[in-house]
């Protein structure tokens, strides 16, 4: 989304010797991914103010983003759209956890059934991003690690009557197993 923003920092920098010439493509895809990551960072928190649940969005964020990167799943096919598709994610993220307290039970077992779909189909690769043997033994291992500790801290939260913490992360994971399913299908599709 940034690379025309990225493409005049980096002439920039090339013309006042900041960089050299053999730097120029991997500074602009650095500098455009910064300015995305930020961009998102920003557009999360804007989120989490409207619906006035700013911890609930920055807890969502830590315990996402991990998990997503070693869990794979559906991706969209642009920036702009995989910026979509991650603003939807979030607010329905949130959605859940203001009306999942009224709904706990049935939630926990939503919850726990995603667990079990995220350890049995992680990862899910996507034609941006193929994986070989080895990268789905180590994302497998990473991603289920990372998912024990977000456990272990939703049980914690949970005996401590922290509940929203525990629904932020149960979110987390129907979601993810959600965008799984999806990278499956669309992995399947595509084969076809």
């Amino acid at each position: 989304m940034f690379l025309k923003i990225a493409d005049n920092i980096v002439k920039w920098m090339l013309s006042n010797h900041i960089i050299e010439e053999n730097k120029v493509v991997i500074c602009k895809w650095g500098i455009s991914h910064i300015l995305d990551t930020i961009f998102n960072i920003v557009t999360f928190l804007i989120i989490g103010i409207l619906l006035k649940m700013p911890f609930e969005t920055i807890m969502f964020t830590i315990g996402y983003i991990p998990l997503r990167i070693y869990a794979g799943g559906y991706h969209a096919k642009t920036p702009f759209r995989c910026w979509c598709l991650s603003n939807i994610i979030l607010v329905v993220s949130l959605v859940i956890v203001q009306n999942a307290e009224k709904f706990y039970i049935a939630f926990g077992a939503l919850s726990l059934i995603s667990v079990v779909v995220l350890i049995i189909l992680m990862p899910v690769e996507d034609l941006h991003k193929p994986l070989d043997e080895n990268d789905r033994k180590k994302y497998k291992k990473r991603g289920v690690a990372i998912l024990a500790i977000e456990i272990c801290i939703s049980v914690a939260f949970t005996l401590l009557h922290h509940n929203k913490i525990s629904l932020v992360l149960s979110s987390i994971w129907v979601l993810l197993s959600v965008m799984l399913i999806l990278g499956v299908i669309k992995n399947n599709l595509i084969k076809k």
